[in-house]
């Protein structure tokens, strides 16, 4: 390789083979799930000990330097990928990890510019190596109202989300009931002004019944009373103890954990069937993030 015989400081990108590269990404993601990388950043002392481990490896003459400069092209890379999900009508295979368009919106994007045409090899194929990347950013790129700050536990503002919808449709339909009631109240109290007018004065002629819009709105209010509280009751109706039926095979299709790590969390969490709900409600990359911090929690140093 390139780098052999470079002085121990070099900071040169090496001639980087597939495999090598396979390597160093699948030993720095399994940094980050043992939870030997405590903070955001891999530390000098990782890439040195990815350099030694590859060198053993392959038999090459890597430093850390040269690892830490190559994780940087994967880094723009991984940004790279998650700026192209964003391209309108694209969608996401989470499994394969393929940005999917259609042969039109394809089609459309590449003819766009030079850059969209040179976007194409990322478009409908699997990433390789998304996974990887995944574990080893994901947690430090988070962005948006899942971002945390790095003294937040992760999943506590989730769950305080989920309860704070229900209690909102509760607090809607009950201030729609107390409306509605207002209105009766205030129709009962205007009658009952017109019934003492008429006892003070002359005898008035009865006057035909008519319609009233203002009972059809009321009735309509009603309606939609009992439909939101149809759904907080529906939503307030799953046990306690209820666990999602498809969180096993969650578990599994999330990169970068062994059957030993899917069997502790999965326990884990059948154990606090709430954790369990408000995990299999997450976006991937933020599945991952849970995983890897319970893991890293449980087997520390490993």
């Amino acid at each position: 390789m390139e780098s052999e015989g470079r002085g121990e400081h070099s900071g040169d990108i090496a001639n980087w083979p597939p495999a090598h590269s396979d390597f160093v990404l699948k030993y720095l993601a399994n940094l980050v799930v043992s939870g030997t990388r405590t903070s955001s950043t891999f530390k000098k002392v990782h890439y040195n000990a990815c350099a030694k481990a590859v060198n053993e490896h392959f038999k090459t003459n890597l430093i850390g330097d040269q690892i830490k400069n190559h994780m940087r092209k994967w880094q723009r890379l991984y940004k790279k990928i998650n700026s192209l999900r964003k391209i309108s009508a694209a969608g996401w295979d989470e499994n394969n990890y393929i940005i999917t368009l259609d042969h039109e919106h394809y089609t459309n994007y590449v003819k766009e510019n030079k850059s969209n045409a040179a976007n194409a090899e990322y478009l409908n194929k699997p990433l390789e190596h998304y996974g990887e990347l995944l574990t080893i950013y994901g947690n430090s790129m988070a962005t948006g109202k899942y971002a945390k700050g790095s003294n937040e536990a992760l999943g506590i503002q989730d769950a305080e989300t989920d309860d704070t919808e229900d209690c909102d449709v509760l607090f809607a339909a009950t201030t729609s009931v107390s409306a509605a009631g207002n209105s009766m109240s205030g129709a009962a109290a205007a009658a009952t002004n017109e019934d003492n007018g008429a006892t003070s004065s002359a005898p008035k002629p009865k006057k035909a019944k008519t319609s009233h819009p203002e009972g059809d709105g009321l009735v309509g209010a009603l309606m939609t009373v009992g439909d939101m509280l149809s759904v907080a009751i529906e939503r307030a109706g799953v046990g306690d103890n209820y666990v999602p039926p498809n969180l096993l095979g969650t578990l599994r299709s999330l990169p970068g954990f062994n059957e030993t790590h899917i069997a502790y969390y999965h326990s884990h969490l059948v154990d606090y069937p709430h954790k369990a709900r408000a995990f299999c409600d997450l976006p991937f990359d933020h599945k991952v993030m849970w995983f890897a911090k319970f893991i890293s929690e449980k087997f520390p140093g490993n």
